[in-house]
């Protein structure tokens, strides 16, 4: 019985794994408001105001203002990229046949929390498009070389680097469009989880959970 329910113990393991990941990604925003609210204090005082958690301060529009914005609504979509990231390496050991640690996941989980550690670091020196650009760029290229170790195959890495690249433009997309975010992120939500049942409509997971077992066991 102890590997019988094997897949179901790691799909619970990913999910509790970007529970945690929202730890720091909470600390993430948190350093934005206070940077944002402590280049507020030093400018001119304007129209606009940021709320933080002691005192509304002044926040001119400026293009730091933008980048910290964009980091404010990136983080709020987190767990979407690390849950839809994830999963794909998940599919991977599972339809390939491979054996992944908890300490890959968590890897990889990490190297995603950094990417939003790094948009907000770049968007107060360049504009936030050049940021976002750099930020996904490091990030898809550490996983990327990563998972062609774990993965034992570049066609697996590059599989997994064109889902990153997917993810970071359909995610820039829905930063840009405030109109329509909720549109555009529900239809990005849609669209992979299609992609999800194509490519495991055929799986036959109780053989999957039971396939460690001794024969007599089964």
């Amino acid at each position: 019985m102890g590997r019988r329910h094997a897949v179901t113990i790691k799909l619970l393991f990913i999910a509790a794994l970007v529970l945690i990941l929202l730890i720091p990604l909470q600390m993430v925003n948190a350093l934005r408001a206070e940077r944002a609210a402590n280049l507020a204090r030093g400018l001119a005082p304007g129209a606009e105001r940021v709320e933080t958690r002691e005192t509304a301060v002044p926040m001119p529009p400026t293009a730091e203002f933008d980048a910290y914005r964009m980091v404010e609504r990136a983080v709020k979509h987190g767990p979407l990229v690390l849950g839809l990231v994830l999963m794909a390496f998940f599919l991977f050991e599972t339809l390939a046949d491979l054996r992944l640690h908890a300490f890959h996941y968590g890897l990889v989980g990490a190297a995603l929390v950094l990417f939003f550690l790094a948009l907000l670091a770049l968007g107060e020196v360049v504009p936030p498009a050049a940021a976002y650009a750099g930020a996904a760029a490091a990030s898809s290229l550490l996983i990327t070389g990563y998972s062609a170790a774990i993965l034992r195959s570049w066609l697996r890495a590059g599989m997994i680097a064109a889902l990153l690249g997917a993810v970071h433009a359909v995610l820039f997309v829905v930063l840009r469009m405030e109109a329509y975010a909720l549109l555009a992120g529900t239809a990005a939500l849609f669209a992979a989880l299609g992609a999800v049942m194509f490519c495991t409509r055929r799986v036959d997971w109780h053989a999957h959970e039971t396939a460690a077992l001794p024969e007599g066991a089964r």
